[in-house]
């Protein structure tokens, strides 16, 4: 991203979390992790697919984060519509 504006990565970085008040990464996995949530309510796509749909390759890397980030698995969010 740092690239595209034609910019060092560490002042897009810095500039970015004191604008954001959160990291570019934490700002693009929150990003991620809605859609995800979105695409997990609205549709009966497997989590497989919705991981690569998000921007991961890795389905259990993207389960992962899920969790570590909403509380509980794709799965567990799919069946309790939570949060």
């Amino acid at each position: 991203m740092a690239g595209e504006v034609n910019v060092s990565a560490n002042y897009f970085s810095a500039i970015f979390s004191q604008a954001m008040q959160v990291t570019f990464v934490e700002y693009v996995t929150g990003k991620r992790m809605e859609k995800a949530k979105r695409l997990l309510r609205q549709t009966q796509m497997h989590t497989g697919e919705i991981a690569s749909e998000v921007g991961y390759k890795d389905p259990h890397y993207f389960s992962f984060v899920f969790k570590k980030t909403q509380g509980c698995t794709p799965r567990e969010y799919r069946a309790g519509n939570l949060t």
